[in-house]
Parts: C-alpha cells; sequence; structure tokens
C-alpha cells in the first residue's frame, strides 16, 4: 500500500487528494494542515484518512507532497533534511515558482533523497480546501523539474494523479519561472492593477464599478485571488516579473502612442493579432 503524506489542504492539496482516491494506486493520504478546520473536514469527507503534522508522519510515507506557500514549502524542506525518512520517500512539492525551490531542496538531494520539482497549471480565484474538487487538475499541464527522483518514483506518482489526464511538461526551474511569470504572474498584477485603478477613478461615481459588466468582470476575475498567495508568489519570483512588467509598459506605451496620434493601422494590427492569438488558444482547448 502506497502511504502519500499532503502539506497544505487548501485548494491543490485537497484536490489532489481526492484525485489520487479515484486512482488505480487506491493510496492511504495523510493530510497535514496548519487549520485544525481543514483537516478534519476533508477527513469527515473521506478524502484523507489520517490528521497528521508533517515531521510527525514524514517517515510513513511513500511520497510527501508540500502544497503550501513556497515560502513555506522552503522551510519545509529544510525542516526535511533533518527527519529521517522512508529510503525509497519521493519529496516533490506544487509551488508556483521553482528556482528558490530547486535550490533550498540541494541538501535534500545531497543526502540522497529524491526530490522532484512540480507545478499544476490549475487553480481558481476560490481558495480553501472546500473549494477543492475531483476536477480542477483534468487535461491541465503539469510541470515538472527534474532533481534525484528515479524513473519509478516519477511513475508512482503519476499514476495516483491519473484520473485527472494530465499534461506532463518537464523543463529547467529556471525555463518554467520565466514562462509561468509571463502566463499567470503578470496577467495577475494586471488584473489586480485593472480593478484598483477602476476603482480609485471611480469612487466618487455613483453608478461606478456597479455598471462593470460580463468583459470587465470577465477580464479581471483572477483579481479575486488570495492575496497572501500572490505575495509569496510576486517574492519569489521578483526579478522575473519586475523585467516582465517593464516590457508591458513599454507596449502598452506604444499603443497609447497609437491612440493619441490617431494611427488607426497601429491600433487595428493591436487589436488583429491578440484576436489571431485568442482564437488559436481557443482552437487547441477544444481539440484537447
Amino acid at each position: 500500500m502506497t502511504t502519500v503524506l499532503i502539506s497544505g489542504l487548501g485548494l491543490i492539496g485537497s484536490s489532489m487528494a481526492r484525485i489520487m482516491k479515484q486512482s488505480d494506486v487506491q493510496p492511504t493520504i495523510l493530510g497535514d494542515d496548519p487549520n485544525d478546520d481543514t483537516s478534519q473536514f476533508l477527513l469527515d469527507q473521506g478524502i484523507i484518512d489520517e490528521r497528521v503534522t508533517l515531521l510527525n508522519a514524514a517517515s510513513r510515507a511513500d511520497i510527501i507532497v508540500l502544497a503550501g506557500p513556497v515560502s513555506v514549502i522552503i522551510g519545509q524542506l529544510g525542516q526535511l533534511v533533518k527527519t529521517k525518512l522512508k529510503p525509497n520517500a519521493l519529496v516533490t512539492d506544487v509551488g508556483s515558482t521553482k528556482m528558490q525551490v530547486m535550490a533550498a531542496s540541494k541538501p535534500l538531494q545531497e543526502r540522497n533523497i529524491a526530490f522532484m520539482g512540480g507545478h499544476p497549471m490549475a487553480g481558481s480565484h476560490k481558495t480553501g480546501a472546500r473549494a477543492g474538487k475531483e476536477d480542477l487538475l483534468d487535461n491541465a499541464v503539469y510541470f515538472l523539474v527534474d532533481g534525484s527522483q528515479t524513473a519509478t518514483q516519477t511513475a508512482l506518482f503519476k499514476a495516483c494523479l491519473e484520473p485527472a489526464k494530465l499534461r506532463w511538461v518537464t523543463m529547467s526551474a529556471e525555463a518554467h519561472d520565466g514562462l509561468v511569470s509571463e502566463i499567470s504572474h503578470v496577467p495577475h498584477v494586471l488584473a489586480a492593477n485593472l480593478v484598483n485603478t477602476a476603482d480609485h477613478q471611480l469612487k466618487h461615481d455613483a453608478v461606478g464599478l456597479n455598471a462593470a459588466a460580463g468583459g470587465f468582470k470577465s477580464t479581471t476575475r483572477i483579481a479575486g485571488a488570495d492575496p497572501t498567495m500572490w505575495t509569496a508568489i510576486m517574492l519569489s519570483n521578483s526579478e522575473v516579473i519586475s523585467e516582465q512588467l517593464t516590457s508591458y509598459m513599454k507596449q502598452l506605451k506604444q499603443i497609447q502612442s497609437a491612440i493619441e496620434t490617431h494611427d488607426a493601422d497601429q491600433i487595428y494590427q493591436f487589436f488583429a493579432h491578440a484576436q489571431s492569438v485568442r482564437e488559436r488558444l481557443d482552437r487547441e482547448g477544444e481539440t484537447r
């Protein structure tokens, strides 16, 4: 019987537990979370089999999944270095950035403990264990960053999540952090800025944001995500995000200039290119 310990039972951690329960592996799932209500809810629902603490239960696990914020994951890696684990145990994480995590895992790997970086590209503006879903990760990309894991350990981990039909992509930590900054981190900054700017500009307007229609709400939906989590992400990938924000500001200035000078062709090309890329994304999504 495979035993999986998941530390951090929020949206992603609890969803992974739900998925693993549906797998052919049928692992025993140990759950660790600082919120007693969260752990008890998942235990009552049969989503985890036992409430534990990471350090007290780590020695029992075949797979340890660190599913908290990156700052917490880094601290836990430092603690696990001093903890006795099974000889063939695999430690992995689901952190949104990978360079800091992989660096923090080095002492663990030097002790011949298998570590594999991971990041499922799925989420929601909702948070917490009650927002977790069996289908949250369905057909999602799951990034892996090779550490010291074996092919057998990787295969077991994938088998535990097989019901989600994930698309596994292996890349370096540096490439991962650049990519997710472009398609996830910076868009969250832009969505939050849209909301904050609109609120500031319209705060004295009697109608104000109450007039916001579907377009504004769809564009800014992700601004409703957990600010604690996104603060941690900004700090853990700050250099890359800052560089990409500089690029975004440069492009905004270009379209601003085109609007000011009534350059219809440049304005049209700006929107036409975006439309073409967006339609391609929709087509690719339909074929998955």
